[in-house]
């Protein structure tokens, strides 16, 4: 009888082709994400739509600006981080000199008790913007305790839009108030001798409320992740779990553009793509031209020997 399961030589060289062409797409991705220096899924995430959007945007510290935007908050914030700094590395009298006039190039309060330095210049710099932002932020939370903003589908698309547009005008801002504060840090650990860095460990100016799985962390971890899947789709070697791995990841990237939500774009590639990684999962192509092929063909010498000493 024929076995109307065989795919074929030319079925083999596609799967073989689909393999190593999603594999280099993955690959790709990864090493232009460690080229760039600067690549941050904080954008892919903040754009985040749908009944997931939340999920999604948790993983982005203070994603909405609250904090970073609240002028007292962050000085104070940057005063703690002084304090603790120099309790960290028992900084000498004259160190704490040196601190004391890095800390008035980037914050504090002025002879004439006005804010001053580089942090508050950026506030004073963008001061129309986040005037705007704090209206538009009581004008949201008003629609979002109103009924009709979230029962008509259009005006919950509305909803998105004036969100959209209002942490566009205070992007810019918030990068450079992160910025700043990376500078700081820096600076705070500059300040230290070798042998202080070395007893005490390098000072965190830790962002108060980031949690475990924070953007920091997933930009660390995907272009590992894209590499890495990428290689071993290449390869042919354990290609279920990097199919699953790769497909899930792309399932999540179309999750957070739920279709049929107001105000998502299209993840139409990606669902493709997904969908090929799935026939890859599970038509074990890479057993053909890939390394996978070593140890089915020693499980299939197996189980013959069983068979013949049957």
């Amino acid at each position: 009888m024929q076995n109307y399961a065989r795919i074929g030589t030319f079925g083999i060289l596609a799967l073989v082709a689909l393999r190593v062409g999603i594999g280099w797409h993955f690959y790709m991705e990864g090493v232009s994400k460690v080229r760039s220096r600067n690549f941050s899924s904080e954008g892919f995430l903040v754009a985040a739509q749908g009944p997931l959007a939340d999920n999604y945007q948790q993983m982005i510290w203070d994603h909405e600006g609250r904090l970073r935007l609240n002028q007292e908050s962050v000085n104070t914030l940057f005063e703690d981080a002084t304090q603790r700094a120099v309790e960290h590395f028992q900084f000498t009298d004259e160190q704490q000199k040196t601190l004391r006039r890095v800390k008035a190039r980037y914050f504090g309060k002025n002879s004439k008790k006005r804010w001053d330095g580089k942090l508050n210049d950026v506030y004073a710099e963008a001061e129309e913007e986040i005037y705007k932002y704090w209206q538009s932020v009581e004008r949201l939370e008003n629609m979002e305790t109103s009924p009709t903003w979230n029962s008509v589908t259009s005006l919950q698309g509305q909803q998105a839009m004036i969100k959209t547009e209002r942490m566009a005008d205070v992007r810019d801002t918030l990068a450079s108030i992160d910025a700043i504060w990376k500078q700081y840090e820096g600076r705070l650990n500059s300040i230290a001798e070798p042998e202080q860095i070395r007893q005490a460990g390098y000072f965190y100016f830790n962002r108060p409320g980031e949690g475990a799985l924070s953007t920091r962390v997933v930009d660390k971890i995907i272009p590992i992740f894209d590499m890495a899947v990428g290689i071993l789709l290449m390869l042919g070697l354990l290609t279920p779990l990097a199919s699953w791995a790769g497909a899930l990841f792309l399932i999540s990237v179309i999750l957070s553009q739920m279709p049929g939500y107001p105000g998502t774009q299209p993840t139409y590639f990606q669902a493709v793509e997904a969908l090929a990684l799935v026939v890859l999962a599970t038509t074990d192509a890479g057993r053909y031209a890939g390394l996978d092929f070593i140890p089915w063909a020693w499980w299939q010498k197996r189980r013959a020997l069983k068979a013949a000493t049957a």
